[in-house]
């Protein structure tokens, strides 16, 4: 039997909210639909960010209350602050995704506070969310590189991890969010942070700079990882992180896991047209190669 590895599609929230055009709520629903016919079951589908900041994610409370999920899906939210908490927690997602960067000079420039005013403050909200019954995913931005400050150490991804741990998080994701990441520094940071937590536990959140993620997923196997996201037609981008390439793209990393002798219950078959869905709603005929 071929060993699983498990997938979160990101396109809904990642992949839309560095887009200019704002996609209608019914456009999102089919969409999600779409990704579930495929074989998904865990779809990141909103962020809970002001509304002037993200307008894309305008109508989180909206569409996670219109669209029915088939029993057996996982909603994932981004959660950003104590406020965005209440906001998640008065809807029926069972996953927050908490972000704190790695990189300090990110995390000034992203929000105004220290990476460890961040994860103080971030304490008693996984508490909070972990009493309300829902799972907890701590996500490490900048992990293998920074836009501001450049390379980013080992010691700088651990201690995150380490907080996120003492907080009571149930896996931690390790971003690159600007694409950084060489398989040198790669292989490194994923060596320290293995060392710390079962690589079970461990994802691993993708941006494609061109620069060869075949190697890095080989990489990331090799350490243990078997989570990883993707959104279709490699979507998005961080809007708050200068130079940030879009997403790893699902087109290209589930045929390669599946050649490789991997199961992720997914038909990439079915990509293109959910690519083609996407690209009409966001005005895009010919937005995606697929």
């Amino acid at each position: 039997m071929a060993e699983f590895i498990e997938i979160t599609d990101v396109t809904l929230r990642d992949g839309l909210q560095d887009q200019p055009e704002v996609i209608s709520t019914a456009d999102k629903i089919q969409i999600a639909d779409l990704l579930v016919g495929a074989g998904y079951v865990n779809l990141e589908l909103a962020s809970f960010m002001r509304a002037d900041w993200v307008p894309q994610m305008a109508d989180a409370e909206q569409f996670l209350t219109q669209w029915q999920a088939p029993s057996g899906i996982r909603r994932h939210v981004l959660v950003p602050n104590a406020k965005g908490l209440d906001r998640a927690l008065s809807t029926n997602a069972e996953t927050l995704v908490f972000v704190v960067s790695a990189s300090n000079p990110h995390n000034l420039a992203n929000i105004n506070r220290t990476t460890d005013q961040s994860l103080a403050a971030l304490r008693p909200l996984v508490v909070k969310a972990k009493t309300s019954g829902r799972s907890v995913i701590g996500a490490i931005s900048t992990a293998f590189g920074c836009p501001y400050q450049g390379q980013v150490t080992p010691s700088e991804v651990v201690h995150v991890l380490e907080s996120y741990l003492e907080a009571g998080v149930d896996t931690v994701i390790l971003a690159d969010t600007i694409g950084a990441a060489t398989p040198a520094i790669f292989q490194e940071i994923l060596a320290h942070a293995t060392r710390t937590l079962d690589p079970m536990f461990i994802g691993l959140h993708l941006h494609d700079s061109g620069t060869g993620l075949e190697s890095l997923i080989d990489l990331a196997i090799a350490a243990g990882i078997r989570r990883f996201d993707t959104a279709i037609g490699g979507l998005g981008g961080c809007p708050f992180a200068p130079g940030a390439p879009g997403n790893l793209k699902a087109e290209d990393l589930l045929p390669y896991l599946e050649r490789h002798g991997f199961d992720t219950g997914i038909d990439y078959r079915k990509l293109p047209t959910i690519a083609l869905t996407i690209g009409l709603a966001l005005g895009k005929r010919s937005a995606f190669s697929v």
